[in-house]
């Protein structure tokens, strides 16, 4: 069997050796198209349920942290909770769906990109970063709108978790959803040694290589 290498930045120390799972970013399969002005409140309802419904998983990933978690584990959370109930993510695409008759998926990713443009041009290479939280919690609502839900396969009785998540970028909650599971490293496109899920891989010890590109 023929074999390569790549490259990456490793964010975490440690050695994982396991099979490859593919986690597809949802934004990836997003169709674009236009509906009807009777449409429109219905879209924009299911843009704010699926809203909602993250806005649910987050609490739910937030209440059941071990007590003796690191505090930084908490605070991304509370994070991407914030930049979730931001006007900019919650009300600008409900307004490109009622006024250019957009899809609900079409809409969040044109608002998405429109913001990580804003955030490309910010010259501190920390808070340029921070696109990626945005983009983490939309990729959230998006999956919910699309009903990509992220899962892993499940563990195996009790051996060594075997699984390497490979994945365009991956957020400090599904992270945290995947630490009971069979999870031992992961590898992303995007991401370096200042992100915050470079920073939560360091916190749980989980190896890591990030901006694979």
């Amino acid at each position: 069997m023929a074999s390569f290498s790549l490259h990456g930045i490793a964010v975490s120390q440690g050695i994982a050796i396991g099979r490859a799972h593919l986690l597809a970013p949802a934004a990836l399969d997003v169709k674009h198209y236009l509906i009807a002005d009777e449409q429109v409140e219905a879209e924009v309802e299911r843009l704010k349920s699926a809203i909602k419904t993250v806005r649910h998983e987050l609490n739910t990933i937030r209440s059941e942290l071990p007590k003796d978690a690191p505090a930084e584990l908490g605070a991304f959370i509370d994070v991407h909770a914030l930049i979730l109930s931001d006007p900019m993510l919650q009300e600008v695409p409900q307004n490109i769906i009622r006024n250019r008759y957009y899809n609900a998926e079409w809409a969040l990713v044109t608002q998405i990109d429109e913001l990580s443009a804003q955030f490309d041009e910010i010259e501190d290479p920390y808070l340029r970063e921070r696109k990626a939280d945005i983009q983490q919690v939309g990729e959230r609502i998006l999956k919910v709108l699309t009903g990509s839900a992220i899962h892993l396969p499940p563990a195996d009785g009790d051996a060594a978790p075997n699984i390497i998540v490979v994945a365009h970028d991956i957020s400090p909650a599904d992270m945290l959803q995947f630490r009971d599971g069979a999870f031992a490293g992961f590898v992303t496109d995007l991401g370096g040694p200042n992100s915050h899920t470079a920073i939560v891989a360091r916190s749980l010890d989980i190896p890591a290589a990030v901006g694979m590109h």
